[in-house]
């Protein structure tokens, strides 16, 4: 009997070992520090492939650049060294797919419910399809959130304030361009190296959503910030292409579904937390600007509009801007 009991045992524990072993990771990078919005988006998805999947797949966090730059880890989910990578448009995403450039437009959305709407109707779709000749899949949208401006010099109210001023920009030749066209002097750099860029006076400004100004505390280094909402930057989740089209119909599904539920994790995440930023950046010394002139923005970015026509067409940034 003892015998026997003991062949019972080690069979369970052996079915339970080769569970265990049957368990795939998969590694997914960012460049935000841990606890960022794109790590709430990657907890949800995680839990959801977890659970769509019977514990079959579990996906792994890497953030702050661990895995490499921003444009190193769209290289590598592409060659599939990396499973999967959660990147901000505005800056390397465009360059790997200049079809989601067009997202990178300054003052191109009024709002949030303007973004979610152009981003989860058919653009949104026909954008996310665009990656099908990148060897990833898009599985869905995220949120990093509207862009503030931010610097050490003076506030800005008009485009003439923007004159001179040494910013650090996403490496995006839009938004490089628009920023020349508001008279600045932009420049990139990685974003790990923003923050001491700033405290020494080598970048005089910069700009990010409120969560990323107050997460990596980039307002202990700066003396002004204008909500001025003036580029919004929607995320991508992308993974291998060749990984994705193994899986059955049934597991694609899972993938997408999870997925969409930590971009919307996301959404939540950054708009709740831009409310509490606001809070941080009230209590700190820093000085608020809300009055930001966007009309006056719009008629000085109409030369870069005109540019931009000639890569997008018009009709195209008009269906986006006008979008209701």
């Amino acid at each position: 009997m003892r015998a026997f009991w003991g062949l019972v045992i080690g069979a369970a524990l052996l079915m339970a070992t080769a569970g265990a072993q049957a368990q795939e990771k998969l590694r997914i990078g960012h460049v935000l520090p841990k606890g960022s919005q794109f790590s709430e988006a990657i907890r949800v998805m995680n839990e959801e492939i977890q659970r769509r999947t019977n514990n079959k797949y579990v996906i792994e966090e890497h953030p702050a650049s661990e895995l490499g730059s921003g444009p190193a880890m769209l290289e590598a989910v592409k060659l599939g060294t990396i499973d999967m990578v959660l990147s901000s448009s505005g800056g390397a995403l465009a360059q790997f797919n200049p079809n989601v450039g067009i997202l990178d437009l300054m003052l191109l959305f009024r709002d949030e419910a303007h973004a979610d709407l152009v981003l989860d109707g058919p653009i949104g779709k026909s954008l996310l399809d665009s990656f099908k000749d990148t060897n990833t899949v898009a599985l869905a949208w995220a949120e990093n959130g509207f862009r503030q401006l931010t610097n050490s010099v003076r506030p800005i109210k008009a485009p003439a304030d923007m004159k001179g001023l040494k910013m650090r920009i996403a490496e995006s030749d839009l938004f490089k361009k628009a920023f020349l066209t508001l008279g600045a002097e932009p420049f990139s750099m990685p974003f790990a190296q923003l923050y001491p860029a700033l405290k020494s006076g080598q970048a005089e400004g910069q700009e990010n959503p409120v969560t990323t100004i107050v997460g990596s505390k980039l307002y202990e280094v700066q003396n002004n910030i204008t909500i001025s909402n003036h580029t919004y930057s929607p995320a991508v989740i992308l993974i291998n292409k060749e990984f994705f089209d193994d899986l059955s119909p049934e597991m694609k599904t899972a993938f997408v579904e999870a997925a969409r539920a930590g971009g919307k994790a996301s959404r939540e995440y950054v708009r709740n937390r831009d409310r509490e930023g606001m809070k941080v950046l009230k209590a700190s010394p820093i000085t608020i600007t809300t009055d930001f002139d966007r009309a006056a923005f719009e008629k000085a970015l109409e030369p870069f509009y005109q540019e931009a026509a000639k890569q997008f067409t018009m009709e195209k940034i008009m269906a986006i801007k006008n979008a209701k």
